[in-house]
């Protein structure tokens, strides 16, 4: 029985019954279909109380092109019904550097607790991992996916074409939905729904849906061009202590242009919304309202070394009914670039950032807001080099720095060797 668990023990699933269909003779596309039926049965009631249930699942792939290749399709769409496994966390230390999470002692009192990890902003922070252990808790859940991803790229036809079609021909487009929807209730067809529920939908077990759309406009000129983007994401995951769930919103829009061969100028800016709803514990919730602007002159004289100034300004405001707490931070920085042919690459980046706080920086929030720096001006610089020995090994070096006001500089640097077999 090595490598089962006493859960595996307590369970057998019998063989799988499977139906499946392909078409692949249609011109410029394939349809799969695939429907699967398994039954669980209980065999040490003792170990397990929960009740057998069998699990159903079933799966459309449809690919289609057409307009000599302007015109990308893709549908994916899968529902099942089975028992979702509710989980737990906890975090383990590793080797400084080579993990995700870092740990801040809000509460001083030297105690790990759950609401004191966040992910990592610089990489001497890194020291912990999130590892998921299963419970003996089991929910029946009814589940659903949706891929389709829409591209048109009317260059493809039109390039050569005048008037409105070559105006038309300048733009495309590329659309994306994900969605993966779990609930707990079946009420009718809306359970296979992926595009129905709220994060704060009870039923709902788990989700995880990213919807984005872009939408180009001389998207391979090399004299300028421009893009706008929406993107919208819902994540909840299920735990054996509560549910875990975020959202964010967001228009962003691109700009570029080239000036005299050498130097180019681009802007981005991005507003939108992020929330946090947390029950498991507290500090956590929010709804963040933001906007950023980030204009960068690039000179490149070669195709082996490059130049920027970079800017970035970025306003965070918390709703005044979860604590109104904000931050303006304005970042002026340089960044260079040394590319040799088959050799190696040299970068730098040195940034200057100013950060005007309200509330308190001592929180979950705060450092959310804070982006892992301090209140007042901060000190952030990088060196990189890289560089191949041979066809089979290559070796990495890289330095961090940073200082904040009031704190001493922090260094970090590491080494890393590639070996290809």
């Amino acid at each position: 029985m090595e490598g089962l668990t006493v859960l595996d023990c307590a369970m057998q699933q019998r063989p799988t019954l499977r139906a499946e269909w392909t078409k692949n003779n249609w011109k410029n596309q394939r349809l799969y279909i695939v429907a699967n039926y398994r039954e669980l049965k209980i065999l040490d009631t003792t170990l397990i109380t929960q009740a057998p249930e069998n699990t159903t699942n079933g799966r459309i792939d449809h690919d289609i092109k057409f307009w000599k290749g302007a015109v990308n399709l893709t549908t994916f769409y899968e529902v099942g019904a089975g028992l979702e496994q509710k989980k737990e966390f906890i975090y383990i230390k590793v080797n400084d550097g080579q993990g995700v999470y870092t740990w801040n002692d809000y509460n001083a009192d030297g105690i790990k607790d759950l609401n004191e990890f966040e992910i990592a902003a610089y990489a001497d922070q890194a020291s912990y991992i999130r590892v998921f252990t299963p419970s003996n808790d089991y929910i029946k859940t009814y589940s659903n996916e949706y891929n389709q991803s829409l591209t048109l790229r009317p260059e493809r036809v039109w390039s050569n074409s005048t008037g409105v079609r070559k105006l038309l021909a300048r733009f495309s487009t590329q659309t994306r939905f994900r969605l993966q929807r779990k609930t707990n209730v079946f009420d009718g067809a809306r359970a296979y729904n992926p595009f129905v529920g709220s994060i704060n939908d009870n039923s709902l077990i788990s989700t995880a849906n990213v919807i984005k759309n872009t939408l180009y406009f001389n998207r391979t000129n090399n004299v300028g061009g421009g893009d706008y983007s929406y993107e919208s994401s819902k994540t909840k995951t299920l735990l054996a202590t509560g549910f875990d769930g975020r959202t964010k919103e967001s228009h962003e829009f691109n700009g570029r242009i080239t000036i005299l061969k050498k130097f180019s100028i681009q802007s981005q800016f991005e507003t939108g919304l992020k929330t946090s709803s947390v029950d498991y514990t507290t500090g956590r919730n929010y709804r963040l309202h933001y906007w950023q602007v980030k204009p960068s002159l690039i000179y490149q004289p070669t195709t082996s070394f490059r130049f920027s100034l970079d800017g970035r300004i970025i306003q965070k405001r918390n709703e005044a009914n979860l604590g109104g707490e904000q931050a303006d931070i304005y970042d002026i920085g340089m960044t260079g670039k040394f590319n040799q042919t088959q050799k190696g690459s040299l970068q730098g980046q040195f940034n200057v950032i100013r950060i005007a706080f309200r509330g308190d920086s001592n929180t979950p929030l705060g450092f959310e807001l804070l982006e892992a720096l301090k209140p007042g001006v901060n000190y952030v610089w990088s060196l990189g080099y890289q560089r191949s020995l041979s066809k089979n090994l290559q070796i990495s070096i890289q330095y961090n720095g940073r200082k904040s006001e009031g704190n001493k500089v922090i260094h970090a640097g590491g080494m890393e060797v590639k070996a290809f077999f």
